[in-house]
């Protein structure tokens, strides 16, 4: 426990407070420094993103100090590096950076390591802070928000910042270098950017303090979708979210300029497919550099804070349902009613076109987006009136009896329309006028005929020849139709009874033949009853009716083998394949051949060891006598009967080389 330790400023680097420690204790070796902060002397003096803090905490929090979480939030790099992370990724580092001793494991996990814009080589400072620190304070100190990778200008000063002579990743590192007057000295640096240029490294310093001082909490699913919706928007992708990235890369070059772009080291090219601006408007798991979110974010909207509300705002070219029916004869005339609308692409403009359909049968569409409250009124075209519209119709034109003229007033169309669709409104009235009793005698004619064609045929195979004819009947004309088709065939076959005597005798025959092919095979074959069931095309018959071929059960459980069985036959077989391509028998080379895992029965093992030694000794087990081991007894179904006695068991290293 410390006796002393200096009080913590405002915007203050953890790394800052830790050096201005050393310079306080008068301690002449840095490393006992290190042995006071972190119990060792093996500590890195690390300057963005420190790790071991709890160590530190627990030597420190005495003071009067903020938490640990706090400590690490307000004071480190940490918010700024996680700002569009996903949480687990941001827990795992402040985990790591309260208890880890792995330092590249932060840096990879934050893409630090992979990025390609590099931090500040040199600490920074602002000259004006450091002349207010020195009198406010006494000293001056390493400020959090001018070490930002990418930061030119003081946030609070809005003055040029100067690279001090202390390297930011410094040689020494076990030791902590505190601001002064004497590593803070003005250069001869003379601003060399124009104001444009100026006014957009103020809005970077803005947005990457703002990162560390308001916690952002940018939940990493809804980034993408937010840039979906900025970029619909703002016309460089189409509805569907097909971003049209040539015009991206050059409204985004003439936005910042590439003076500036190639400063904060984000230079982008079409040309190039790997450029960070294509990747960052795709699905992807990589890391980008907070500054390029930052650049991107100002692009399409103005702030961090807008970009967040987008994240939960969905693209709505036509404004949200319901909308408005355009229907001039329906009572809801213009009234917000419309629920179904269906978004789809203009083949031409590559702009958004919603087909809106309405209960009353109204189906109309329009190209968007909607730029004003009047687009909502508008249509480009009728895909359909309806039948609410076309019985309005009928009733001014053929009940009122109004002229074309005035009936296309009414309706709000020309009289083009009205014409076209009186007539239609004509022809299909006539056509209902039919007498229903003729077309119903046509039908039946057609049918019996049908039947006359295909006498043997069921009314679903005639049903399949003549759907319509039989919908027809089916629905108008079901009595006639029920007395007139086929009647359904009675089944008169006798069901036979099975002769299970005659077919045991089969089945064992079939067995027996199985069983000596299966014997004749070179390579083992595990022959158990599903085996013999497929060969002699019998599966279900062994599995379900068994019990009633005593002859053929019998001859079945007495002759399959177990799996150990089955293993040693394997074995024997991989002995005599190894020792004939005239390679050493030995365990791995059997154990492979075989297929043996390291679970089997250990009496396979023991046996194998056996087997493998007889080659040694240039002896060759038969296979009669290898079975014999295994021979059943009456009380279980596979009784091992080599008895070996564990004084006896000899196992020799050289049998698994």
């Amino acid at each position: 426990m410390l006796a002393y330790f200096p009080k913590l400023y405002e915007d203050e680097l953890l790394y800052s407070w830790f050096a201005r420690y050393h310079v306080h204790s008068a301690n002449i070796s840095p490393k006992q420094t290190m042995k006071d902060l972190f119990g060792t002397t093996n500590a890195i003096a690390i300057p963005d993103l420190p790790t071991h803090l709890n160590e530190v905490y627990g030597r420190i929090k005495h003071f009067d100090i903020p938490s640990i979480d706090q400590l690490i939030k307000e004071h480190t790099l940490f918010r700024y590096y996680t700002a569009f992370q996903p949480k687990h990724i941001t827990d795992s580092i402040l985990e790591l950076m309260k208890i880890g001793n792995r330092l590249s494991t932060v840096y990879l996990m934050t893409g630090v390591a992979a990025s390609s814009v590099k931090e500040w080589g040199y600490f920074r400072f602002c000259p004006s802070c450091i002349r207010e620190d020195t009198q406010s304070k006494g000293e001056p100190y390493w400020h959090v928000s001018q070490q930002i990778p990418g930061v030119h200008i003081c946030s609070k000063h809005g003055e040029y910042l100067f690279n001090s002579t202390v390297e930011f990743r410094n040689g020494k590192k076990h030791e902590f270098f505190a601001a002064s007057g004497e590593n803070c000295l003005l250069s001869n640096e003379i601003n060399p950017h124009t104001e444009r240029i100026t006014t957009f490294l103020k809005m970077i310093v803005e947005q990457s303090s703002s990162l560390i001082l308001k916690d952002f909490s940018l939940e990493f699913k809804n980034i993408h979708r937010s840039y979906k919706s900025l970029l619909i928007q703002n016309g460089l992708a189409n509805a569907n979210g097909t971003i049209n990235q040539r015009n991206l890369a050059e409204q985004f070059k003439l936005f910042y300029g590439e003076v500036l772009l190639n400063i904060v080291q984000s230079s982008v090219s079409y040309e190039n497919p790997s450029c960070w601006l294509k990747n960052i408007t795709r699905k992807h798991r990589k890391t980008f550099h907070p500054i390029r979110h930052i650049l991107f974010i100002h692009f399409l909207t103005t702030s961090l804070e807008n970009q967040n509300k987008f994240s939960e705002i969905e693209y709505q070219p036509f404004g949200k349902a319901p909308y408005h029916c355009l229907n001039p004869a329906a009572l809801h005339y213009k009234e917000r009613v419309i629920s179904d609308m269906q978004i789809s692409l203009c083949n031409d403009t590559k702009r958004p076109v919603g087909t809106f359909s309405c209960s009353c049968g109204f189906v109309y569409s329009r190209r968007g987006p909607d730029k004003y409250q009047e687009d909502a009124f508008k249509f480009g075209r009728i895909k359909k009136f309806g039948h609410v519209w076309e019985d309005k119709l009928k009733q001014l034109v053929h009940h009122e009896n109004k002229s074309w003229y005035a009936a296309a007033k009414e309706m709000k169309c020309d009289i083009g329309t009205v014409k076209k669709y009186s007539k239609k409104i004509l022809f299909e009235e006539n056509q209902s006028n039919i007498n229903k009793v003729e077309i119903a005698q046509l039908k039946q004619i057609d049918w019996l005929l049908l039947l006359k064609m295909y006498p043997e045929h069921t009314v679903t195979t005639l049903r399949e020849i003549a759907p319509a004819l039989y919908m027809w009947h089916y629905r108008n004309n079901l009595e006639w139709f029920k007395n007139n088709s086929p009647k359904q065939k009675i089944n008169t076959n006798i069901s036979k009874r099975i002769d299970w005597s005659e077919r045991d005798n089969k089945v064992l025959h079939d067995m027996k033949e199985a069983f000596i092919y299966l014997k004749s095979i070179e390579k083992p074959t595990f022959i158990n009853r599903s085996r013999i069931g497929k060969e002699i095309g019998c599966l279900a018959l062994l599995e379900k009716h068994l019990h009633k071929m005593p002859r053929t059960k019998q001859y079945l459980e007495s002759n399959i083998e177990s799996r150990e069985e089955f293993q040693i036959r394997r074995i024997i077989w991989a002995c005599q394949k190894i020792n004939d391509s005239g390679q050493e028998v030995v365990m791995w080379r059997v154990k492979r051949k075989a297929g043996i895992k390291e679970n089997v029965n250990p009496q396979v093992f023991i046996y194998m060891e056996e087997e493998i030694l007889k080659y040694k000794e240039g002896v060759q087990n038969t296979e009669n006598q290898t079975m014999a081991i295994f021979e059943r007894n009456s009380d279980t179904p596979l009784a091992w009967q080599c008895q070996i006695e564990e004084q006896s068991m000899v196992h020799t290293d050289w049998l698994y080389m």
